[in-house]
């Protein structure tokens, strides 16, 4: 049995047929029957399990790690189908690994399967409420004092109930239609302004598992950009990715 030195494990980043190259240099094949797990090392000091828990809390180590493990999974995807992990799936030794791939065999081989042949796509929906509002037409009316102020008001807290409930029915919509040209879809939470850093709202963070690279829903995103753009929403397409809101995710290490 091969060990990692001491002061290090081995770090699994996603499964894929056995007969797939690595994809780059630092990362090697661990397989059992049809399957390779994916591996590489890294150092304890950084993963450990009593150590992981406060480098997640880092958002400079985070961020460049977590780069750096989709950058060995996008590279996979290049090449062949691969069930992605979670980051930070940590094993001390490669029999440990072997052991993970037997004992989940079936439900391995399976999600490989389920994705073969298939890519998944990001759609995200932004809008913009002052053009959303503006869409809507009804802008308050002028004038001075206090009843007018109190009628302007009302009127603008009813535009906005009214934009808000357009954007919901806007983002619920496009999410069906494009369901009808994907394998399955999932509709994760939309991101705050925080993490996005654009200014306009986003109403839908839209993840597809497609075939033949996503013609048909390339094409329904064009629709849907044409109907909508003057509504105040505008549409962006991402992707391919490797397809980790289509597989389950593994048990912990």
């Amino acid at each position: 049995m091969i060990e990692a030195p001491a002061a290090q494990a081995w770090y699994v980043y996603g499964v894929v047929d056995a007969t797939t190259a690595a994809p780059v240099d630092d990362v090697r094949l661990v397989e059992h029957g049809a399957l390779a797990a994916v591996v590489g090392q890294v150092p304890l000091a950084d993963f450990a399990e009593d150590v992981l828990a406060e480098r997640l809390n880092d958002r400079v180590w985070l961020e460049a790690h977590v780069r750096a493990h989709e950058d060995v999974l996008m590279r996979l995807a290049e090449r062949a189908t691969v069930v992605p992990f979670r980051f930070g799936v940590i094993y001390r030794e490669l029999g440990d690994v072997t052991a993970m791939l037997r004992q989940r065999r079936d439900e391995l081989a399976a999600a490989l399967a389920h994705v073969r042949g298939r890519v998944e796509l990001g759609v995200k929906a932004w809008a913009d409420r002052a053009r959303v509002e503006a869409a809507l037409g009804d802008a308050p009316a002028g004038g001075s004092g206090g009843r007018a102020y109190l009628e302007r008001r009302r009127t603008e807290e009813e535009r906005a109930q009214r934009a808000t409930a357009l954007m919901t029915e806007i983002a619920q919509g496009a999410h069906e239609r494009l369901l009808a040209a994907a394998v399955e879809g999932v509709a994760n939470r939309p991101q705050p302004r925080e993490l996005t850093g654009r200014e306009e709202t986003m109403i839908l963070n839209g993840a597809y598992l497609v075939e033949d690279g996503g013609t048909a829903l390339s094409e329904l995103l064009r629709t849907l950009q044409d109907e909508y753009a003057p509504s105040g929403v505008d549409f962006e397409l991402t992707g391919p990715w490797p397809p980790h809101n289509f597989v389950e995710p593994p048990e912990d290490a």
